[in-house]
């Protein structure tokens, strides 16, 4: 269907992923333009690839394209949204989009709701230090790669498959993966039953003759009304692959056994932190299995796998102190990220966090007050709205009362500069800061590498 496009503008080119699927796109000969409410590094590094990026609309772009993508965090108050109607020009969400994309590849796609990006990076560079040329279309920077997207010459399309507004129902996969189901995005999804639907339906894509895997220890999925062919791996449950002998080195990584139906396939050191990407080593593990790549290949990829930007990043070692930041929006993520920050060696950890969205802190507000009693201190910053408007009630500030019930060393700051300021004063070789959230905070954490001299 791609074919009959020749011109495509993209409304909002400066998501990471439409900036990766615009560079996709030109490398199929598609003359490609953007606009996006925001100017960035990602748009300028777009226009230095050849692709016009326009800052908040550009009705002539639209007028010239044959076909107008745009990302599901518009409204339909966009004005090039509206030129399009005016034009009656073909429009395609960045969803449908990437299905169309897939179609003529074979298409391995990663869902979850948490360690999609770092998934996905991984089974990729796994396929490229396998010589397979593969495409990868990645929510983060890889930085193997320093991209969020690989352009390659072969038969294989990695991509992460989101499920927010059930984008990920467009893809139809050769390769289907479900990491993890905890329920998230429930401004749309309504309730969890609707979440869960949603991942059921998801597996149900899988190609007649392909595979789905899924983490035994955390399916939320009715295998019984799957008629498709299921690998399966995990740590606490049985399952087709396992991870046995599990040991945290002294460089806060872990090490672990791997057994593929009860033999031992032997060790592997993971090069980046927490125990939850042993299940994405596993995952990776499973994928090349099933397409057949030498255990050896996989063994050294994962080793020198050297993880993703904003997932437990180390950003800098301020008077002795650590700082990492991560992009953990989710209370199971927090908890995950504070689990693996609590074991690096340091007496204090103070946990700094920018709520993503006023729905998700409202529909996961206990979850959240919980979630950050292993730290020893939490600091809060106003909730980053992405696509939301405020509702009532619902601030940082009503979300620290909360978490001190779980813990009583609770700060609120108004903006970046009095956090950064104070992250200054008292940082020591005692602490560990753990900058947290999806939003811009990584504002926050940056300016540390840019004054670390």
């Amino acid at each position: 269907m791609l074919e009959n496009y020749k011109k495509i503008h993209i409304i909002g080119i400066g998501g990471i992923s439409l900036s990766g699927i615009a560079l996709i796109l030109k490398s199929l000969g598609k003359e490609v333009t953007g606009t996006d409410r925001h100017l960035s590094m990602t748009t300028k590094s777009l226009e230095n690839k050849g692709i016009k990026v326009v800052k908040d609309f550009c009705e002539e772009f639209v007028k010239q394209a044959d076909l107008v993508v745009y990302t599901s965090a518009i409204t339909e108050k966009d004005d090039d949204f509206n030129f399009s109607k005016k034009y009656n020009k073909k429009t395609m969400s960045r969803a449908e989009l990437l299905g169309e994309l897939t179609k003529d590849f074979y298409t391995i796609s990663i869902a979850g709701s948490h360690g999609k990006t770092t998934a996905t990076a991984l089974i990729g560079y796994i396929f490229s230090c396998a010589n397979k040329s593969p495409t990868i279309h990645a929510g983060g920077i890889m930085n193997n790669t320093n991209s969020s997207v690989v352009v390659g010459q072969g038969k294989y399309f990695i991509t992460e498959a989101c499920e927010y507004k059930d984008s990920f129902l467009h893809l139809k996969n050769d390769i289907s993966i479900i990491l993890n189901e905890d329920a998230d995005h429930l401004d749309y999804f309504k309730n969890e039953v609707n979440y869960y639907k949603s991942f059921q339906n998801f597996a149900n894509n899988t190609k007649k003759n392909g595979v789905l895997i899924i983490n035994n220890d955390n399916c939320k999925l009715n295998k019984k009304e799957l008629n498709l062919n299921i690998f399966t791996y995990g740590i606490d449950k049985k399952a087709d692959l396992q991870a046995k002998n599990l040991q945290m080195l002294d460089n806060g990584c872990w090490q672990f056994e791997v057994f593929y139906l009860g033999l031992s396939f032997g060790q592997i050191k993971l090069g980046i932190l927490g125990k939850h990407n042993i299940y994405n080593a596993l995952c990776a593990v499973a994928v090349g299995i099933i397409c057949q790549i030498p255990l050896a290949i996989l063994k050294s990829a994962i080793e020198n796998f050297k993880g993703v930007k904003r997932r437990l990043e180390f950003i800098t070692d301020l008077n002795g102190a650590v700082i990492i930041h991560d992009y953990a929006h989710h209370p199971k993520e927090i908890i995950s990220s504070i689990n693996t920050c609590k074991n690096l060696g340091k007496k204090r950890l103070i946990t700094i966090f920018q709520p993503h969205t006023y729905s998700r802190t409202r529909d996961l507000y206990y979850e959240f007050c919980s979630s950050f009693k292993e730290s020893d201190e939490v600091w809060l910053l106003p909730i980053y709205p992405a696509r939301e408007k405020p509702l009532p009630k619902i601030t940082s500030l009503f979300l620290a009362k909360g978490i001190k019930n779980y813990n009583k060393k609770v700060r609120y700051f108004s903006n970046f500069e009095k956090c950064f300021s104070f992250i200054n004063k008292i940082a020591d070789k005692d602490c560990l800061f753990l900058i947290l959230g999806a939003g811009d905070i990584e504002e926050l954490a940056y300016k540390f590498k840019r004054d670390d001299k």
